[in-house]
This record gives C-alpha cells, structure tokens and sequence, in this order.
C-alpha cells in the first residue's frame, strides 16, 4: 500500500479555494528524449503518474508543447476521469517545431489555440491553472507581457 505523505506542506492560491501540497509532478519528462516524442515506456510513464498522486501529489505541472501533445494525452490515459482535488497546472506561449527547438507562441491565435489544445488532449472543459511563459527561452526579457496577459485573461 502507498503511503500518503505531505512534503512542504499545503497552500491555497490567493484568490481562489484551489489548495496545493507544496510538492507537484513535473510532467515535462513524461515525453521522450529532448522532451520530443512518446516515452520508451508508456506504460511506466502511467505508473509514475499513478503512483505521484497515491502519494498524496494533488497537482501536476504540464503543457502541451511537452511533446509536442505527449505528455498530456499520457495524463489524460492515466488519470481521466481525474479524481477530486487534482489541479492541472499548464503553460502556454511556446510551440516546438519539428526542429524540436522551443520558440515562442504568443500571438492571439496561438494562445488560444494553446488553451483549447491542452483543454482537448486533458479531456477538461476548463484549466484550473494557466501560466503565460514569457522572456527569453532561456534568459529574461524586457518585452511587454501586457499583451498575451490581456488575451488570457
């Protein structure tokens, strides 16, 4: 039997009744090598998923870019229907061209597009969390976010 455990403790966000155990699961590894592809093992990949929220893990950290689609096709077959309390956390505002590179997708269109594809490869009607990646892709930025903020909200 699993043990259920609290690691860090438990918090809600500011705002609303959604309250997370500090430790989630990062699903970014779900995917294949470079974060590109299926997994080598998709059924350990539902395992690991599995067993995270046995242990008492009530929020998951994801995208859609991650993949691209892959890891949250894998969530939707481990965990749909999503048992009570589970948060989805996802991000938009990226894309990954078939040059497996990450670049930027933060346009009207994509954003949107970004929502309603993580909605549909979750299996959800809502997203409980959306985060807005912006900046660089692997330093700051000084453009506006103002923009992409507004389109989300």
């Amino acid at each position: 039997m699993t043990k259920q455990i609290e690691l860090g403790g438990r918090f809600t966000l500011s705002g609303t009744s959604i309250g997370l155990q500090r430790m989630g699961y990062g699903a970014m590894q779900l995917a294949g090598p470079q974060v590109w592809g299926p997994p080598r093992d998709r059924d350990a990949a539902i395992t690991v998923l599995r067993e995270a929220i046995a242990t008492g893990v009530n929020h998951i950290d994801t995208s859609d870019y991650y993949g691209p689609h892959v890891t949250n096709q894998i969530i939707k077959q481990a965990l749909h229907p999503y048992p009570d309390g589970l948060v989805i956390v996802t991000k938009v505002g990226a894309r990954r061209p078939p040059d497996k590179s990450w670049v930027h997708a933060l346009s009207r269109q994509e954003l949107i597009d970004a929502v309603h594809d993580n909605l549909r490869h979750l299996g959800l009607d809502a997203l409980d969390v959306v985060n807005l990646r912006v900046g660089g892709m692997m330093e700051p930025s000084e453009e506006s976010i103002e923009e992409p903020l507004t389109v989300l909200a």
